[in-house]
């Protein structure tokens, strides 16, 4: 799935409910897992990474043992520290976006890439922390 999604919080329903239904095939524990750290990195690029009301792009794929999900907005880069290296853990007194991620999801990526940053989620389809590598 691939989406394009105004950067309008009033818009981040819709993005749950097309990511429930592209993660059918899934169990609803993942699902619930992949919605709600979907849903937390997506208010996050359109709150603060939304650059001149851009939309955000969404990537959601399915593969053999995994969901890959991403969220791509066209704002400022991460604040300092805030890199595809840092431990979650270690971000807790800047809110708490990222240490839930990190409960929810196997890998989280903060990358800055040329339009943008993107924040890449993947979560294993068995248990939370049985991620194939």
């Amino acid at each position: 799935m691939e989406l394009s999604v105004p950067a309008s919080p009033s818009r981040l329903a819709g993005l749950r409910r097309a990511v429930r239904a592209c993660l059918g095939g899934v169990s609803e524990e993942v699902a619930d897992d992949v919605v709600l750290a979907l849903h937390e990195v997506a208010t996050n690029a359109v709150l603060h990474g939304s650059s001149g009301g851009q939309p955000i792009q969404v990537v959601v794929h399915i593969n053999s043992g995994w969901v890959e999900a991403s969220v791509l907005d066209h704002g400022p880069q991460p604040p300092p520290g805030v890199s595809a290296e840092t431990d979650t853990d270690e971000l807790r007194a800047g809110g708490r976006g990222l240490w839930l991620l990190g409960r929810l999801v196997d890998e989280v990526r903060i990358e800055r890439v040329r339009l943008g940053t993107r924040v890449t989620l993947r979560r294993a389809i068995g248990p939370v922390g049985t991620l194939a590598r």
